[in-house]
């Protein structure tokens, strides 16, 4: 790859430090021969070489789009960079369709996130191009005699093959009868309204229409018919009078982005010292502020960024909440930029927000994860709202990148000199409490404590067998026979919970791991998830000897049943997927339902499901859970536990995040779990014999310097084939990641076996 020398422009200024990315411009054109990487869906080929034909030199540089041979037939691909070894007999590359580049600085972060995260280099491609590219669109070059199109002709691949038949395309693609022509979508046709040149008309006794015409010259003399007519608040017929004049044309031209114009609403400063100073100074930052005051924040960064002329990109986790910030940032930045929303609900449109992004018409694009990687023309800033939300991060099977945003935007912050800004009232220790390392030390912004906060009672269990204490049912009843409404927090368990003791509360651990064992499936017996440490499951306990152990754990159901048959009324149930009664006094539903609201009180009667319920982010998520409901509850927060001197209660409690980290993140470095190592899992799926032998065979023996294996646990509830898995873990994030890559490449030449692998998940 030839880099030019010299540094990129604002690198310094956003403030990085040196030895992350380097911050050199890409050389521009002249290669002779080139890598490219094919974006092939199904497979991952390796890069291959091509020579470049003296007439598209100019017009190739490291991350252009091109459309290269392979077998005979067109594919797309993206170059790499110069090939450097010795001139040989390469094929030549066919063409470089037009703006459908990935620009070099996204291109070194693609490649980190490939190899970060054991995902196919050609598939985090894809993510940074234009969605829905039309890659079986062809242009007829050479037509053959008795065909029935005419040079220039666009054919879609589907029609070329009837006419031609398989073999008989792969003939004119070889002959370069035909070429390979991706376009993104076609966006439909509007009318539109445009000042004439040097018009100057005499409005003088037409009011209407001359504040019609002084509107559209504002807005830059062209609009869409429709919209020109709803911002100036007139008819058609003045619009068509003004045509009449030769004032304007009418005329046919591509429906534009659906871009929001800013209008300087609200006037809310408190926020902009700081979020001035952070891109004064830039680098990468970590933000607390409450929920509710999250949507200013990301104001005051955008006001800050839109002010020097700079783009800036914010990442939200749900649709719903890009809608929102989006909204709100229409209101709250000044008037004369736009905004634009960016998920997969947009359809068609999306690909034009996409264009209005790269070309730098978009000031301030709000998007979900798949905006990770969108292209900026002046990025100035990456703005992660929720950062400790695990929605930001894609699963398996669904869009976007198996890697968290907030990773993705500390790579593009240091390869693109762009400040970033990760927010959230409880932000992950994997970036709060992460080593600070030289360029990847991100900093703290000064904290804004929430304003308000309620009461707090913590109900001890311990020595009751019941699901509900009388202080939880009595605090519902007075709260409905006041006119107050209550929300109640229980989240449905899956197929493994923890187990407890009924007298002291202690909760089985295994004693290498220090991790909640768990009940594994119908089986008799407790399974440490990371180790496969076994025990009895109706062992006494270890601290007090008692024999009454039991279930972490209650349903909605249950406890709606409790409620309703203690208060003698009916109760209501919000869930993902059921909500019913959903304005009753009492309300029971799962956290991501219930506390997208504020209740007089929130109760939480088994906080344990959370706190012992497994995995290594337990206690994080505890805290998480325990301090949302407190942003919800306008009195009164009631939880019931039978561990009532856990730190993390007694430090969410009193919405003290500083006392959690310094009680758990010393407990997570002496483990040697995240922040403090990179771990990978990977589960293997297949005959038991098949997976062991090919673990203990092939795969701990080929595992880098410093990265460890697990023995293979047994995965529970799989509803598949059996499945074990093996946890890797090592202090080099890449080590992991091709640790984790070799494994996924045993499993594909093991006949029997597949794989799935999740590198640095975020629940292990």
């Amino acid at each position: 790859m030839v880099r030019a020398t010299g540094q990129r422009a604002g690198s310094t200024a956003r403030g990085y430090a040196s030895g992350g990315y380097a911050k050199g411009g890409y050389a521009k054109g002249g290669y002779a021969n080139v890598r490219v990487c094919l974006l092939i869906p199904t497979h991952a080929l390796p890069p291959l070489s091509y020579r470049v034909p003296v007439h598209l030199r100019r017009k190739i540089s490291t991350g252009s789009l091109v459309v290269a041979p392979l077998s005979g037939r067109s594919r797309l691909g993206i170059v790499l960079g110069e090939e450097a070894g010795p001139d040989r007999d390469l094929e030549s590359l066919f063409s470089v369709p037009d703006g459908l580049s990935v620009p070099p600085d996204l291109m070194e972060v693609c490649r980190w996130v490939a190899e970060s995260s054991a995902v196919p280099l050609p598939t985090v491609l894809r993510a940074a191009l234009p969605p829905g590219i039309d890659a079986g669109r062809f242009v007829v070059t050479r037509p053959a005699e008795g065909w029935s199109w005419v040079e220039g002709d666009a054919v879609s691949r589907a029609a070329l093959k009837r006419a031609l038949g398989p073999d008989g395309l792969k003939e004119a693609e070889e002959e370069g009868r035909v070429l390979l022509s991706p376009t993104i979508p076609a966006r439909k046709t509007v009318e539109w309204a445009a000042v004439r040149e040097a018009a100057e008309p005499d409005l003088a006794r037409a009011p209407r229409q001359r504040q019609l015409f002084e509107h559209l010259k504002e807005r830059g003399g062209a609009l869409p018919a429709a919209t020109l007519l709803e911002e100036a608040g007139a008819g058609r017929a003045a619009l068509r009078e003004l045509a009449g004049r030769g004032a304007v044309r009418l005329v046919r031209r591509p429906e534009p982005a659906p871009l929001l114009w800013t209008t300087g609403e609200i006037e809310t400063r408190s926020f902009d010292t700081d979020a001035s100073r952070a891109v004064g100074r830039g680098g990468a930052f970590v933000w607390r502020v409450p929920t509710r005051d999250e949507p200013e924040a990301v104001a005051a960064v955008a006001r800050a960024i839109v002010g020097e002329g700079d783009q800036a990109l914010i990442l939200a986790p749900e649709i719903a909440s890009v809608e929102r910030l989006a909204r709100h940032l229409r209101r709250g930045l000044p008037r004369g930029h736009t905004v634009a929303a960016y998920h997969s609900g947009l359809g068609r449109e999306r690909a034009a927000v996409f264009e209005a992004a790269r070309r730098g018409e978009a000031d301030v694009v709000v998007g979900t994860r798949a905006a990770a990687l969108l292209p900026l023309a002046r990025p100035g800033a990456l703005c992660v709202v929720d950062e400790h939300d695990e929605s930001h991060r894609a699963e398996p099977g669904y869009e976007g990148i198996p890697i968290h945003a907030r990773d993705v935007a500390i790579a593009r912050g240091r390869a693109e000199g762009a400040v970033v800004i990760c927010l959230s009232p409880t932000p992950s220790l994997r970036l709060f409490a992460a080593p600070r390392r030289g360029a990847a030390v991100v900093r703290e912004l000064p904290a804004r404590p929430a304003t308000e906060w309620p009461a707090v009672r913590i109900v001890d269990l311990r020595g009751s067998g019941a699901v509900l204490s009388s202080t939880l049912v009595d605090t519902c009843r007075r709260l409905a026979d006041g006119g107050g409404r209550a929300g109640v927090v229980v989240d449905r368990l899956g197929y493994a919970s923890a187990v407890s003791c009924n007298r002291c509360g202690a909760v089985r651990r295994c004693p290498e791991c220090d991790l909640p064992l768990s009940l594994h499936d119908r089986a008799r017996s407790l399974v440490c998830s990371k180790c496969g440490h076994r025990e009895a499951r109706d062992a006494r306990c270890p601290e007090c000897g008692s024999d009454r152990l039991s279930l972490a754990g209650i349903a909605v159901e249950k406890v709606r049943e409790e409620l309703s048959s203690a208060l003698g009324e009916p109760v209501g149930l919000v869930t993902a997927g059921r909500r019913e009664l959903g304005e009753a006094a009492v309300v029971v539903g799962t956290a991501r339902c219930v506390l997208q609201e504020t209740w007089d009180a929130v109760l939480v009667p088994d906080v344990d499901a959370a706190l012992h319920g497994g995995g290594l982010g337990a206690a994080e998520r505890s805290f998480r859970l325990v301090y949302r409901a407190a942003e919800s509850a306008r009195g009164v927060l009631l939880i019931q536990t039978r561990t009532p001197e856990h730190y993390v209660l007694g430090a969410a409690a009193r919405d003290d995040y500083e006392s959690f980290v310094a009680a758990e993140a010393p407990r997570l470095r002496a483990a040697g779990y995240p922040p403090f190592a990179h771990l990978a899992t990977v589960v293997l799926s297949g005959p038991r014999k098949t997976v062991f032998g090919a673990v203990e065979s092939r795969l701990r023996p080929g595992l880098g310097e410093g990265v460890e294996a697990s023995d293979p646990v047994p995965v529970a509830g799989s509803g598949g084939p059996a499945s074990w898995k093996v946890l890797l873990r090592s202090r080099d994030r890449r080590a992991v990641a091709r640790a984790a890559g070799r494994a996924a490449r045993l499993a594909a030449g093991t006949r029997g076996m597949e794989a799935r692998i999740l590198v640095d998940p975020e629940e292990v």
